[in-house]
């Protein structure tokens, strides 16, 4: 029989996680806010609950024991954190600790069972960014009702490029999933250049959303 994975101790006060094997973005999302629920706490307190939870669950995960399946969790750790700051569930609370804002309070009670890409929509700073990783611009107090377009007077620093012009159909991919839209409402003809464009707006803003690292 193969000897047990090894287990983190953590705070007994602290209800016991639901984690998957390699936990998802909403896993992480979810247990991040939970814990900062009870006190502030760095990225490494976050990252060690989760480990306990996966090596109660699964102790032979290779997130426990591979090194670099561990450097691959603990990055993802980070790229979620920066999602909840992002969207203001957390706030950054000096040396080094985060801290849950009243909105991630406010989450976490409407969404026990997880926080995911639907949940972080649901504010218009998170959109924005979004937004602004494609070069578009929305205007946070607006949400989606802002210009997507770059200003024909806007100020481009010297020695850079000007943004070059988007398709409307891209922007408006975009905007679709931004505005929680599914690919299935892509309203061009299939087989066409501006259904495919479309599609392309949607699957980047959902790819940009499930790998957020600014």
């Amino acid at each position: 029989m193969p000897a047990p994975g090894p287990i983190i101790k953590t705070e007994d006060s602290i209800m016991p996680f639901q984690t998957e094997v390699r936990p998802s973005s909403s896993t992480i999302m979810l247990t991040a806010l939970r814990l900062l629920g009870h006190r502030d706490a760095d990225k490494q307190a976050v990252g060690a609950r989760l480990l306990a939870d996966l090596a109660r669950v699964e102790p032979t995960s290779p997130e426990l024991h591979d090194p670099a399946a561990r450097a691959e969790f603990d990055r993802r750790v980070v790229v979620d954190l920066r999602r909840l700051l992002v969207a203001g569930l957390i706030r950054r609370a000096g040396d080094g600790l985060l801290a849950l804002t009243d909105r991630g309070r406010t989450a976490l009670t409407d969404c026990p069972d997880g926080i995911d890409d639907t949940v972080l929509m649901r504010y218009p700073e998170f959109r924005a960014h979004l937004a602004r990783r494609r070069g578009m611009i929305i205007d946070p107090a607006a949400g989606l009702d802002g210009s997507l377009d770059v200003p024909a007077d806007a100020v481009v620093a010297p020695g850079s490029a000007a943004q070059p012009a988007v398709e409307r159909e891209l922007q408006e991919g975009f905007i679709a999933f931004l505005d929680g839209l599914t690919a299935a409402d892509n309203p061009y003809d299939r087989d066409t250049h501006a259904h495919e464009t479309w599609d392309e707006g949607y699957w980047e803003a959902a790819g940009i959303a499930r790998n957020e690292v600014a």
